[in-house]
């Protein structure tokens, strides 16, 4: 974009803000997206987040402002509920990283410039749950292109969840090198791991894909992940292991993860762990109502560590 067109955003950004200072409920002004970190052009909008007092008969709500005719998406949140919403997100997701690269116009209040002090800081905790959650994400994908190459025989369709699986990888490239994860992951991926993300990602855009090219990007998925799955799934070990090498029934698994990472649909991750011989897969007995007189058998996992 040319200067003179940034300019411009950032002339009208700055009016609107001049506007906003008066108003002595809103603490704090928070620009994010594009402008505040990348590249804009014409059709871009400006992201906007405004902190205000807190009020019972406010709650968050967003409103389309506009300045030299460029819209300007704004969220209103009170102070109470942006400080929850900080401290509830994982560092290094998409609540956390939309933040982390956000740029703080003013603030009335240094409770709030205390809180983007610690934005650009994510502890190993963090990194482990942003991982997991992405590796999660790249396995369900990972699945789907296996099915489109083995069963059906689609090279596009099989192109196109290697593309799914490459975005969530990416993911779990940049998170693991301790960088924030946004929606940029692919490109920074491709520059913290070229030898990967060419095969699995510009490959499959720049050039004809064949047969051989599927292959090579399925095995290199492959030889990524499992000698990664420990590090990646090592929340899921711990769980496992409090068990004290008793089976884990799946419905208990995936409530403890929904309940503590917000997590659906860990059980992909365990029949892989399992597929690869890192845990086991067993069953246990339940019944399916609370007035059954059966039992059935529910998928369950355990861990053996010799």
């Amino acid at each position: 974009m040319t200067t003179a067109a940034r300019q411009r955003f950032e002339a009208a950004l700055e009016s609107l803000v001049d506007e906003i200072r008066e108003d002595d409920h809103i603490l704090a002004a928070i620009l994010c997206g594009s402008l505040a970190h990348d590249e804009v052009w014409d059709k871009s909008d400006i992201d906007l987040v405004l902190v205000c007092t807190d009020d019972r008969k406010t709650k968050t709500h967003d409103v389309a402002l506009v300045a030299d005719d460029i819209n300007i998406h704004t969220t209103v949140q009170p102070r109470a509920e942006f400080r929850r919403r900080l401290e509830a997100s994982v560092r290094n997701m998409f609540g956390h990283s939309l933040f982390a690269k956000a740029r703080l116009l003013y603030s009335r209040d240094p409770s709030i410039d205390a809180i983007f002090a610690e934005l650009g800081k994510v502890g190993a905790r963090d990194s482990q749950v942003q991982a997991m959650h992405a590796a999660q994400h790249a396995l369900a994908s990972l699945y789907k292109a296996r099915k489109w190459y083995e069963i059906k025989d689609d090279d596009a369709y099989t192109a196109l969840w290697i593309l799914n699986t490459a975005r969530a990888l990416a993911d779990v490239e940049v998170g693991l090198h301790g960088e924030i994860v946004d929606r940029e992951a692919l490109i920074d991926a491709l520059r913290l791991n070229p030898d990967l993300f060419k095969l699995i990602y510009a490959d499959l855009l720049e050039h004809e894909v064949t047969r051989k090219s599927l292959t090579e990007a399925l095995e290199a998925i492959d030889a990524y992940l499992e000698p990664r799955a420990e590090e990646l799934f090592a929340l899921v070990l711990e769980y496992l292991d409090e068990a004290g090498g008793d089976p884990r029934a799946a419905r208990d698994i995936a409530h403890y993860f929904r309940r503590h990472y917000d997590m659906e649909h860990i059980i992909i991750a365990c029949e892989w762990l399992s597929d690869i011989g890192v845990i086991e897969k067993a069953s246990t007995p339940v019944k399916l109502t609370t007035r059954s007189q059966i039992d059935v058998e529910e998928l369950a996992f355990f861990r053996v560590k010799w």
